[in-house]
């Protein structure tokens, strides 16, 4: 059930209803309907995956209990153990035995033998890298201290399979959602309906009007054919395909987080302009937050951070998880030491100024706008890793940016006037942003009403078709 389809549009109109008016006062009846729906709207994707989602639950939400009440370190690091080893390895089987087994036959047929193992035939179930790991920071912050168990199994499976996250993200923490499942609880926006539906309508623009125009009209002619085309081309089109991901994505975090709002509950912010970047390690703060958090907190620290063990080795070791959570591939590992070697690259820096009594860099100006400028190409080169489908493919991408004997370079009107649309809107001031939110919500009902009608028929008379999301494949 994707958000841009006409059966979400029902589905959600039908349990705002049922959220805001008929179980408006009744707490309970409230929170059994929001998991129902969220059940309903995972089931509508495949009815199996209803099962795996509701086991992973069950798994972290008794040996969270387990954590709290063992009564000495040693048993409440088993418990943990158990939580880590269940929940990743049934996120491992699903979303990496075939690679597994692709590696290894590739392993054997280099080395000379003659055999070659089958894949097996399994279902990548939709937005399980999400709901996996949102579990197991549960069972982590538990054993940490940081969180008390939840007694209701009914509000930690709500946590888990809140149905505006549930596919894409944002990874939200247990310590953030599970107290605005309690009763009582007052809502952090005063217009929480109005701001809600002007966060689904920026991200159906994002997402529609942008995001999927330039991969018609730039991004896809492209990958698909990168011989066709000039050095010049290309290297737009990478561009372009930064701006795609980062408007489809953002686009549906601005959906999922209105979705939310106009339900009751606030979802984190999740991106914030990470093309203003003077760094990639400032890019990585930027970008996918709760993602690049979730590996910060759980895995990097856990490692020893900075301050335990070698801090380059942490953060290969960080970097390449990420590269491999986004898909099972060796381009993604390697997408991973990409990013993982520069911010190796810019501490070693950092570092050798500290020691010699320098200052931190700091960028104003002009200086400021090439900086900038050069980070996001730095993005947008590695991105050719993870809009690749192998690294075949990414090598094939990068072999034509170097003939320059090619001349074609087909931009056409529409694809780069939406270019030219998404750079502004990404480096207008963020004032900007919260300011066209509170217009909308000072508008009367009736102008409101029109907005919403002329925003879904400029979406539809614009959209190129019912394109996925990109990260729902991840």
């Amino acid at each position: 059930m994707a958000f841009q389809s006409f059966h979400y549009v029902v589905f959600f109109l039908v349990i705002f209803g049922l959220v805001r008016g008929i179980f408006r006062d009744n707490h309970d009846a409230k929170k059994n309907c929001l998991l129902a729906a969220s059940y309903y709207f995972y089931m509508c994707w495949d009815w199996r995956f209803a099962g795996l989602i509701f086991g992973i639950t069950l798994i972290n939400y008794i040996i969270g209990q387990k954590i709290a009440d063992a009564t000495d370190q040693p048993k409440k690091k088993a418990w943990l153990t158990l939580s880590l080893v269940s929940s990743l390895g049934i996120l491992a089987y699903f979303k990496y035995t075939n690679f597994f087994i692709d590696s290894f036959n590739t392993l054997l047929t280099n080395l000379g033998v003659e055999t070659s193992l089958p894949l097996l035939s399994i279902i990548l179930p939709v937005g399980i890298s999400f709901y996996t790991f949102q579990s197991i920071s549960y069972s982590l912050d538990i054993y940490r201290g940081r969180l008390k168990p939840v007694s209701s199994l009914r509000d930690f499976s709500l946590f888990v399979a809140f149905f505006p996250q549930l596919v894409a993200g944002p990874i939200v923490r247990a310590s953030h959602f599970l107290p605005q499942l309690e009763e009582g609880y007052k809502e952090e926006q005063k217009n929480p309906v109005e701001s809600g539906v002007a966060l689904i309508i920026r991200g159906f623009i994002k997402k529609i009007a942008i995001a999927d125009v330039l991969a018609v009209h730039i991004v896809d002619p492209a990958f698909a054919s990168p011989g066709d085309y000039s050095p010049w081309f290309l290297l737009i089109a990478l561009y372009a395909y930064s701006y795609q991901v980062y408007m489809d994505f953002s686009g549906y975090t601005d959906i999922a987080r209105g979705t939310a709002r106009c339900l009751g509950f606030e979802l984190q912010i999740n991106f914030d302009r990470p093309y203003k970047a003077t760094s990639i390690g400032d890019f990585w703060r930027r970008w996918h937050i709760s993602m690049s958090s979730f590996f910060r907190d759980y895995l990097f620290y856990g490692l020893g951070g900075s301050k335990y063990g070698n801090v380059y080795a942490n953060l290969f070791i960080t970097f390449v998880a990420i590269g491999v959570w986004h898909g099972a591939g060796w381009n993604f590992v390697v997408y991973g030491i990409c990013h993982a070697s520069m911010i190796a690259y810019e501490r070693w820096r950092m570092n050798r100024r500290k020691a010699a009594g320098l200052p931190p860099l700091e960028y104003t100006g002009l200086h400021w706008i090439w900086r900038v400028f050069w980070i996001f190409t730095l993005v947008s080169f590695t991105r050719v890793l993870f809009r690749g489908g192998s690294l075949d493919d990414a090598w094939l991408y990068v072999e034509a940016m170097t003939n320059f004997t090619n001349t074609h370079t087909p931009i056409g009107l529409v694809g780069g006037a939406t270019l030219l649309i998404a750079t502004a809107l990404h480096y207008t001031p963020s004032k900007w942003t919260f300011e066209w939110k509170n217009i909308y919500c000072r508008m009367p009902s009736w102008l409101q009403a029109g907005v919403i009608v002329t925003t879904t028929y400029l979406v539809v008379a614009f959209s190129t078709g019912t394109a996925p999301f990109i990260y729902f494949q991840f």
